[in-house]
């Protein structure tokens, strides 16, 4: 099931673009945490890491763990600086997917949102396979500059042909 949330206001160019004339989206739940996982991102502020995690609460792992080691686990994000890579799975253990104000990992819609996905865009199945069509996919946005390129080329090739 596929939750609606209504939207507010837009920011910024580039949530307008993706915003488009949607009203309200899906995907926008985030996955359930563990007790111990909350407690863990109490810890972690913006841009923080599993390094500012108090040492009783790290996984076990992650004790052995030298600080300069993954550097991007239990990462949460900040509003300013560029996002983690998106994998098929935006799991905390991963990378940098905690939201930068909230104690949540993010969701799949705002997963999708960093890839460029506009807001009307739906996911199906269940949500493992939602993150996994996002973290696959080529982000839209590029897409459409790699295609704008193409047909440039296409063009100027044609052209000289003709001229030739």
């Amino acid at each position: 099931m596929n939750p609606i949330k209504s939207l507010g206001g837009t920011r910024g160019a580039y949530q307008k673009a993706l915003r488009g004339n949607a009203t309200k989206v899906t995907c926008h739940v985030a996955p359930r945490l563990g007790k111990v996982n909350i407690d863990r991102m109490a810890h972690i502020p913006p841009g923080g890491s599993w390094r500012d995690i108090t040492f009783d609460l790290l996984p076990a792992g992650m004790k052995r763990a030298k600080r300069s080691d993954h550097t991007k686990r239990y990462g949460r994000m900040t509003w300013d600086k560029q996002a983690c890579t998106i994998l098929t799975k935006c799991d905390i253990h991963w990378g940098a997917y905690l939201h930068p104000e909230q104690d949540r990992a993010i969701s799949v819609r705002e997963a999708a949102r960093l890839q460029s996905f506009p807001d009307s865009f739906e996911f199906e199945g269940s949500k493992t396979e939602q993150y996994i069509q996002v973290g696959n996919a080529v982000p839209p946005f590029l897409g459409r500059a790699i295609g704008k390129t193409l047909v440039e080329l296409m063009d100027e090739h044609s052209i000289s042909e003709k001229i030739a």
